[in-house]
Order: structure tokens, then C-alpha cells, then sequence
């Protein structure tokens, strides 16, 4: 803010940065883009001409946005330089990274993920009204890159150039607890539709289960200090089985919580089968109340199984 007006000071691009639209690309299916051939040139002549067909196996230098502490990141992708019909070399270089750079600007970028998720499930209806991505969503968020060469190899740093604060986007809340289903569901996908649609939360503090709607779920119950766990299924959700005023039958000192959320068609039966399977596993490896065998672990070096029944 320019205290002598008041004036809210324009956003500047860095020194030998390009900026960039967040678009879909960068999440779904291509997880790529083009280097702009304007900012290729700056390269100069003798550098391009030293620059052949081929891959270069490069380090994303990532800093995620002011809102969110600037924390530095390191992801591995490819700067590739392709031999393309009807395309200058200029034009031809792309950057190419994998799902876990992806996923990380999905999260520090949510109303941009949003905004490339709507654009490619409305595929066809946007087609039709000869919609671009960025003609729905509002303000488009950006980043700006550099490409740094030293010795024939590049290094990419990329950074925040505009996003959307939290409190213009609209809905900032459900834009942070949908995203990490929708990450889970579009950008964790592999061949086998069941496997993808499964998706593990981070742990929680106890007083955050009040936000928990998603149905269906294996659940932990830890606490980390005590060394205990326990693990439990429900067709409800969290804030409905674990209400804060509500204390748990056999292990009230809980503190911490993770989910696995299942997909919706999964069964009552299967539920509860996957439940089984981890109280047996853990009766095997920790101290419990289930079976009169050594666990493997101890309870200095593991953790306390509060589950009473397989």
C-alpha cells in the first residue's frame, strides 16, 4: 500500500521473469507448458544455436505465494526442445513436470484449479458458447518464470506473480476443503478408477473434525504423545460420529485424526472388512488388548492399539 495516497501499488514482474496464466494444462492430462518464444529469444543467437533436439533434466526452484509463508520447494520436470512442423525452434520448448508439482500449485492455487476443473468437465457446453477457460472463474491468477542457464543447463524458478486473496474468492472455505478431494480424484489418478477415487487427509487437530461432511470412511484416532491409536469406519461423516461434546467408548484422549475417505459406492460389508484388516495388522505390530502374542513393536518404539475387538 502506498501510504502517501493510499494507492494499492502495481504488481511488478521480476527482473527476467515471463508471466504466466494458471490454466488447465498445468493440472490435467499435459502437466506442461509452452516456453513463450519472445522469451526464448532473449536467450540470444549464440545460446539458441547451442541448444539441439533433446531433454534436459531440470529442477523447479518453487516458492509458493506470500499469503501462504513463501515456503521453497524442489520438483524435478524436463525442459525439452522438440523438432515440431510448422514450428521455429523458438516455439518448440516446453516445460514438462509430474503430479507432485501439480498438485502443489493445486493447493496453493485452489480458485485456479477450480476454475481448470470446471472448464474441463463443461468441456462440450463451453465448446458451444465458444467459452476460453479464462472467460468463467473471474480474475485469472498467475505465476512468472525464469529460466536460468549456466553451463548449457538450464534451472527454472518459478514464483507468485497474482493470486486471489482468501477473502475475494468468493467462497475461499469450500474452495480449501473440496480441493483436496478434487486433487485426489483428477490429479492422483492412476489406471484403477477404485484406487484413485481413495484419498488419505493430512492429520487434524481434534476441534477441526466440525468440517468433516465427506461420507463413507476408514478413519485413525491418534494421540502422539500417549502413543496410542485407534482405527474405525463409519458410513457417516466424522462430525456426525464424533461430535466435540460426545467422548469416544474406549479412547477419550484422542487428539489427532487422519481420514480415507472411500468412494461412495463402496459397501457397508467392505467397509467394515478394510476396518478388520488394519485392527488385525495392528494387533500384530503393536502392544493391544486383542491378542496375548508379542507385538512387533513395543511401546517405546511404536504405538498403543486402543481398539478392544478385531
Amino acid at each position: 500500500m502506498d501510504k502517501r495516497s493510499d494507492r494499492v501499488q502495481p504488481v511488478r514482474l521480476s527482473p527476467d521473469f515471463f508471466p504466466l496464466d494458471i490454466h488447465k494444462s498445468m493440472f490435467i492430462n499435459d502437466l506442461m507448458i509452452t516456453i513463450p518464444s519472445s522469451y526464448v529469444k532473449m536467450w540470444g543467437d549464440v545460446l539458441l544455436a547451442r541448444c539441439k533436439k533433446g531433454i534436459w533434466e531440470v529442477n523447479i526452484q518453487y516458492t509458493s505465494p506470500k499469503e501462504l509463508g513463501r515456503e521453497n520447494y524442489i520438483f524435478p520436470a524436463k525442459l525439452t526442445l522438440s523438432d515440431i512442423k510448422k514450428r521455429n525452434k523458438e516455439s518448440s520448448f516446453r516445460l514438462k513436470w509430474d503430479n507432485e508439482f501439480a498438485v502443489q500449485v493445486a493447493k496453493d492455487y485452489p480458485k485456479s484449479f477450480v476454475r481448470a476443473l470446471e472448464f474441463h468437465i463443461g468441456d462440450e457446453y463451453y465448446k458451444k458458447l465458444r467459452y476460453t477457460e479464462f472467460d468463467i472463474g473471474g480474475f485469472k491468477e498467475q505465476l512468472q518464470v525464469k529460466i536460468k542457464w549456466k553451463d548449457d543447463k538450464p534451472t527454472i524458478v518459478i514464483k507468485e506473480f497474482f493470486r486471489v486473496k482468501d477473502e475475494s474468492q468468493g467462497f475461499p472455505k469450500v474452495f480449501k476443503e473440496l480441493s483436496s478431494y478434487l486433487i485426489a480424484d483428477y490429479l492422483l489418478s492412476s489406471e484403477d478408477e477404485l484406487l484413485r477415487r481413495i484419498q488419505i487427509t493430512d492429520w487434524k487437530k481434534r476441534i477441526e473434525i466440525t468440517k468433516e461432511v465427506n461420507e463413507n470412511n476408514i478413519y485413525i484416532l491418534l494421540n502422539r504423545e500417549e502413543k496410542k491409536v485407534y482405527f474405525g469406519e463409519t458410513k457417516q461423516s466424522l462430525s456426525q460420529r464424533y461430535p466435540l461434546t460426545q467422548k469416544h467408548h474406549s479412547f477419550e484422549n484422542w487428539n489427532e485424526y487422519s481420514i480415507i475417505q472411500l468412494p461412495p459406492e463402496t459397501s457397508n460389508h467392505t467397509r467394515l472388512l478394510i476396518e478388520r484388516v488394519l485392527i488385525a495388522v495392528g494387533s500384530k505390530l503393536f502392544p493391544n488388548f486383542i491378542v496375548k502374542e508379542a507385538p512387533v513393536l513395543d511401546r517405546e518404539n511404536g504405538l498403543e492399539l486402543q481398539n478392544k475387538k478385531k
